[in-house]
């Protein structure tokens, strides 16, 4: 059973909360214990004003959570300033294809843990100063890989391996979260495959709708290379 961390009163009923401490409490508490699905889905419902107090402004936030009991599944999102909304990107399976969704304000996103709660929430920020210039470009990128429609594969090509991408993009590294199980597939960034290279086999997850990416950014002309690890 998840104990969830948050109570009605610690995310303001008033508004706002009452001081700079207890944003800095709630915060520490988010980052360092994680944060169950229902009070995930109360802190989004509050807009991105509330995101903003709890993670600050122009930041790059992990979160990943539990998926069959060794794995687990991460996406990104980024809190801009006042007056921008928190958008996610995240990767999914449709078909056997490695699908890439966003960016994508999270009450619109089919797969974030609003529309599906997941247990525990693990939260990190992994890049502070990270404007909209610099989420713009990695959503070219995650653009490109939904295109390209690569194979699906839990243990080696998955939404680990596209966030890991983003990031590598995003020149701030994958970071694995305290806790859970294992971040599969997160070693193998996916450049060469996007490139027409060799490609793991294909993991056949059927069913589900077709999302696509927005279409606000063209795909690039040319991607950066890097060696093609399968872990």
């Amino acid at each position: 059973m998840t104990t969830c961390l948050l109570t009605f009163e610690d995310i303001w009923p008033d508004g706002l909360p009452e001081s700079d401490a207890l944003i800095a409490q709630l915060r520490e508490r988010v980052h360092r214990d994680g944060i169950c699905a229902e009070d995930f889905r109360l802190l989004a419902e509050r807009g991105g004003e509330a995101f903003q107090l709890v993670f600050g402004e122009n930041v790059l936030v992990k979160i990943e959570f539990d998926v069959a009991r060794i794995g687990e599944h991460s996406h990104l999102v980024h809190v801009a300033e006042a007056g921008r909304r928190p958008e996610v990107i995240t990767a999914y399976p449709e078909d056997g294809e490695l699908r890439v969704l966003g960016p994508m304000g999270w009450g619109e996103c089919p797969h974030s843990p609003m529309r599906q709660p997941r247990g525990t929430q693990r939260v990190g920020v992994i890049a502070r100063d990270f404007d909209q210039e610099r989420w713009l470009k990695i959503a070219v990128l995650a653009r490109a890989i939904d295109e390209a429609r690569l194979n699906y594969n839990f243990l080696f090509q998955n939404s680990n391996s596209v966030v890991a991408t983003l990031a590598h993009a995003a020149e701030t590294g994958f970071v694995d979260l305290p806790g859970g199980g294992f971040n599969l597939g997160s070693g193998n960034l996916l450049y060469d495959e996007l490139s027409g290279g060799r490609q793991v086999p294909r993991f056949l997850v059927r069913g589900g709708m077709s999302y696509s990416a927005g279409a606000e950014s063209p795909v690039p002309d040319t991607l950066p290379q890097s060696a093609n690890t399968e872990g």
